[in-house]
């Protein structure tokens, strides 16, 4: 069906691999790739706070090596990004730097080992997407980690363990410790996913800071069919609380998501509930530089849904236009209510959000991907202020050789 694309997509936040975010690795052959990427944000907050206009204009150069000798390699890519607008502001849009200028970073630049078929290694700075350790590429440049990342994959599934040191902002080049209170510590992890014969996936991940905080994730997705209908279930907890002093307090927060999706050709319907529970809004966030973002159906364009005690309900329904191949419209509305926050314990927000995407199916251009994304935010004035988004992002990446 003309939807499988988008719907296994989807289910990847339940059982994507982790392997690099942007590019994937090139086994026998070296690949020289230009990327570009043109992105506008224009932010309109209420209440008094300024806005933020920013747009800019990204060239991304990445060299994949072959395995060498089957078995070591070197991959690199360095992203430039020039101003075309914005200035510096008190919300950051992580367009350009915080002084509203543009800039230049080293994206990844990693070793890469094969001692087997079946394990793989890397080491330096990557771009890493599990979900406790989720470098976010949707902005024009992506954030990166300084780690070491093995994964040993068998039938079926794998298994993975990183280790990392430092951070970096997707628009700052320097490495930072992760730290808190004055001190610097580390993050190590362990994960990994299975799909059986059923066609039942897991993903379960658990990370620990020393002396600062531990989470852990589980994810369980299963495809089934209700009539001439695809119906995937999606079942997501988190739990986050802290490991020692370093955090500042005594922090206990769990998530959990519970998601119904159904489809059929062209279009796809989704329902998601999210809920928060313990004594804390959840923190996904590990220290210092590191920008982990959320892997879970809940966190949308600019809400995450994580405040204390709350509880939000998605609707969301996706199509494929079928007269004009490579379209792909998506509208979604997410409420949320039972927020504690300083002035009471029923706080209530939501968000809602169009997303049209285009991408030239032939000529010169195949492949130039056109995207509109808008978002509203509002709620009530204690929670959150009325936020009007929009972004306009333009992609497009060839092979040089």
């Amino acid at each position: 069906m003309k939807f499988n694309k988008l719907a296994v997509a989807m289910a990847a936040l339940s059982a994507i691999s982790t392997g690099q975010a942007i590019a994937a690795e090139a086994d026998d052959q070296m690949q020289v790739n230009l990327g570009l990427r043109t992105f506008y944000m224009n932010r309109d907050f209420d209440a008094g706070i300024p806005d933020t206009i920013a747009a800019g204009q990204a060239f991304r150069a990445e060299f994949l090596s072959p395995f060498w000798n089957d078995m070591i390699g070197v991959d690199a890519s360095v992203v430039h990004v020039a101003k075309l607008e914005g200035d510096k502001t008190v919300n950051s849009s992580d367009v350009l730097t915080t002084r509203g200028d543009g800039y230049t970073t080293l994206e990844q630049a990693y070793i890469k080992i094969k001692p087997t078929d079946n394990l793989n290694i890397r080491a330096g700075r990557m771009i890493l997407m599990t979900p406790l350790l989720n470098d976010l590429t949707s902005r024009i440049s992506a954030p990166s980690t300084q780690a070491i990342h093995a994964t040993a994959s068998f039938e079926g599934g794998e298994i993975y363990g990183i280790y990392s040191d430092k951070a970096s902002m997707n628009n700052d080049e320097d490495f930072e410790a992760y730290s808190a209170n004055g001190e610097d510590y580390d993050v190590a992890s362990i994960g990994g996913s299975y799909k059986f014969a059923n066609g039942l996936s897991t993903h379960i991940q658990y990370g620990v800071a020393d002396d600062y905080q531990k989470q852990a994730y589980f994810n369980f997705a299963y495809p089934t069919k209700v009539g001439d209908y695809d119906l995937m279930l999606d079942l997501t907890h988190m739990r986050g609380e802290d490991d020692g002093d370093l955090y500042g307090r005594d922090y206990d927060s769990n998530l959990t998501g519970l998601t119904a999706r159904l489809s059929q050709g062209n279009l796809a319907y989704t329902i998601a509930y999210q809920t928060v529970g313990g004594s804390d809004a959840y923190d996904q966030k590990w220290g210092g530089a590191d920008n982990t973002q959320f892997f879970t159906w809940g966190a949308v364009q600019l809400l995450d849904f994580n405040a204390k005690d709350e509880q939000s309900l998605q609707a969301r329904i996706d199509y494929d236009v079928p007269g004009i191949p490579g379209l792909h419209l998506m509208a979604r509305h997410t409420e949320s209510w039972d927020i504690d926050h300083a002035g009471g314990d029923d706080g209530q927000r939501h968000e809602t959000n169009v997303d049209v995407k285009y991408t030239l199916q032939d000529g010169a251009a195949k492949g130039l991907n056109l995207r509109l994304r808008v978002a509203n935010v509002d709620g009530d004035d204690a929670v959150v202020p009325r936020i009007n988004d929009i972004r306009f992002i333009v992609d497009y990446k060839t092979n040089l050789l």
